[in-house]
């Protein structure tokens, strides 16, 4: 039954009774009787006792019936409603009773969470990153010194994290170009489970004086996080690898199934610095192993000072060609 229903009922029933009893109603006028059956009905009855209150003190003597008649209005309202809410001094959920529903006042959600949105693939947004500018000195097949440029781009979600790497050597001797090698690598990791992650991995490398002309490479593993705490981080991955490989201009790529090994190890000294080292082996077709170790010196905000030792070993150099080359750095690393 409605609320108004119920409440013109209770009038009708009301306004019979004073018919019946003229004593009654002569006590509470009709519209002393009107006023409070207005005030029951409008926003849930809020004001009653208030309205009620000033009709006794209007008509003292109609106490009792104007008590009687506020009573059987009151049975008539709706039930009070319970509210969950969140409060904004003590944490948790917090029970509000209101008298009714037309009392509710909707108010702004306090310490509700904000959801954003998360930016796309493609969203610069969503990225971390570092460009470092560099001296280096390389041995091995080349032997001088150049400048080099390099960038990483890092994504981190739910269970993807994502990881595109660059760099480019450059040296000129007497206007002779007498080193260049580019690269570029894209890496992604997906969360199996707390303890064991799939690797995935595909780069491309362009090496005119090196132990290769160009080399490509894709991997497909298992990686697992031997060591995780604040301080220290170490992974190793595993699993097939396929290269294709250019020796000499002009030749076609050689593929190779092989099978990879990789350790990834991190060193937070302290609140400024950092030790990495990542080293992967290849076996099978072909022999290979690179290694990268790198000290990173914060210097003031987003720059850092950085130096890094590589070692690259190919036990399949073609003739000509020393199997190994190393290249230090030196340089600045800004981080964005």
């Amino acid at each position: 039954m409605s609320f108004t229903f119920k409440t013109a009922l209770t009038a009708i029933i009301f306004a019979g009774i004073t018919f019946v009893s003229p004593h009654a109603a002569d006590r509470v006028s009709p519209d002393i009787m009107n006023l409070l059956i207005i005030a029951s009905g409008k926003d849930g009855g809020k004001n009653l006792d208030i309205v009620a209150e000033l009709a006794i003190s209007a008509n003292p003597k109609a106490e009792k019936d104007i008590r009687d008649l506020v009573l059987s209005l009151k049975k008539n309202l709706p039930e009070p409603e319970i509210i969950v809410a969140e409060s904004e001094t003590e944490p948790g959920p917090q029970i509000i009773a209101n008298e009714a529903p037309e009392m509710v006042e909707k108010k702004p959600a306090v310490n509700a969470e904000i959801i954003e949105e998360e930016p796309g693939f493609f969203d610069f947004r969503g990225w971390d990153g570092e460009i470092e500018l560099n001296f280096l000195r390389s041995s091995g097949n080349t032997s001088q010194e150049s400048l080099g440029l390099g960038g990483t781009l890092k994504r981190e979600t739910e269970r993807f994290h994502h990881t595109i790497d660059s760099f480019f050597d450059l040296n000129k001797n007497s206007g002779t170009k007498d080193k260049q090698r580019w690269g570029l690598s894209y890496k992604l990791d997906y969360d199996l489970s707390e303890k064991l992650y799939l690797v995935s991995f595909t780069g491309y490398e362009n090496d005119q004086f090196g132990t290769f002309r160009e080399r490509i490479t894709t991997s497909l593993g298992i990686g697992y996080p031997v060591i995780d705490n604040d301080s220290y981080s170490w992974k190793i991955e595993g699993g097939p690898s396929l290269l294709f490989t250019r020796d000499l201009p002009g030749d076609g790529y050689n593929s190779s199934f092989n099978v990879f090994a990789s350790s990834i190890f991190d060193w937070t000294i302290n609140d400024r610095s950092n030790l990495t080292n990542t080293t992967v082996l290849y076996f099978g077709n072909k022999n290979i192993i690179e290694s990268k170790t790198a000290l990173k010196v914060k210097i003031n905000g987003a720059l850092s000072s950085k130096f890094s030792y590589d070692v690259l070993y190919d036990k399949d150099a073609p003739l000509g060609r020393r199997k190994t080359d190393t290249v230090a750095r030196a340089g600045l690393l800004y981080d964005f």
